[in-house]
């Protein structure tokens, strides 16, 4: 039985080396530099060719939440949209920008923590900063023109726990000099952490690393922000397209998947019931001197006259 399954884990792993292979990322950057002919760009120091080559080597490596090869369970159209998606970005999984994730038989590229302030500082971004609001924390924001603006915080240390957190802000300062300024109470922070993929309410990195994990998240909704106000359009098109794709229940569209790709594919068949056969009466020596046949089966055994 090993043996069989050894043998389809290989026939698999061919499979999917035909599908995604040297030759399939030579032609997928040929492709996005003919794109450039007609107004795709990437920033000035992103290299398409070693993203792609890098972002390759990833995917031979990545698997599902089965332990599935990603390679062998995802179609070779949704492999191609993400490292499109991936590039278009001028992102690196190389470099923990970005990760492939795959459900519903896609592979979807999701940007990082690391991926969002990459973006934001390609479009100005100077420096950013993250604190925790703790339960006690004097703390106070304004809204001026539509923007939030940070009035106060103070903070006592005795304040500082994990079990305690009411919520967590961000600034960020750009090239220019503005000040941008994003808040999140717990509820909105809890919210997305559960939108995310693999999220574990309890015993995971979010229960045991709370107040990093609150930062990380109010972090990547300010650069959100500053991409959509400073990034063109087919950043921000992309950039809109996977947080749209981040908020869907992977675990729900992996079920869907499944259904749609089991329905029907075998035809349930009700079994008859099996027909006992009946054995031939026997007859005794008694009966055959009597000149009467036995009405009812003789015990299996030996025939009476033997």
């Amino acid at each position: 039985m090993a043996n069989v399954k050894n043998q389809v884990a290989t026939q698999g792993e061919q499979q999917a080396e035909m599908v995604v292979n040297n030759a399939f990322i030579d032609g997928l950057t040929k492709q996005l530099a003919e794109k450039q002919k007609y107004g795709l760009s990437f920033p000035a120091d992103y290299n398409v060719a070693n993203a792609l080559m890098g972002a390759y080597l990833v995917l031979k490596e990545t698997t599902d939440k089965n332990g599935n090869p990603l390679m062998e369970v995802c179609s070779q159209n949704s492999i191609a949209n993400s490292l499109v998606d991936m590039s278009v970005l001028g992102l690196s999984v190389q470099k923990k920008q970005g990760y492939f994730i795959a459900y519903g038989g896609k592979c979807q590229f999701q940007k990082s923590y690391f991926g969002n302030i990459t973006i934001a500082r390609r479009y100005g971004l100077k420096s950013i900063s993250a604190e925790v609001i703790y339960d006690g924390d004097a703390f106070s924001y304004e809204v001026v023109d539509g923007k939030k603006r940070l009035v106060e915080h103070k903070q006592d240390f005795m304040n500082i726990d994990n079990t305690k957190i009411k919520g967590a802000y961000a600034v960020a300062v750009m090239a220019d000099g503005e000040k941008m300024m994003e808040v999140m109470n717990i509820s909105q922070i809890r919210q997305s952490w559960q939108q995310g993929y693999g999220y574990k309410e309890k015993g995971g990195t979010h229960e045991k690393f709370t107040d990093q994990m609150a930062k990380k998240t109010v972090i990547n909704r300010l650069c959100k922000m500053i991409t959509n106000t400073y990034g063109d359009g087919a950043m921000i098109d992309t950039y809109e397209r996977l947080e749209d794709a981040e908020d869907l229940d992977a675990v729900a569209e992996d079920v869907a998947y499944e259904i749609e790709q089991n329905a029907n594919k075998e035809e349930f068949v009700v079994d008859e019931a099996p027909q006992i056969a009946q054995e031939p009466e026997q007859v005794t020596m008694a009966d055959l001197t009597a000149g009467k046949k036995q009405k009812e089966p003789a015990p299996v055994g030996k025939p009476d006259w033997a």
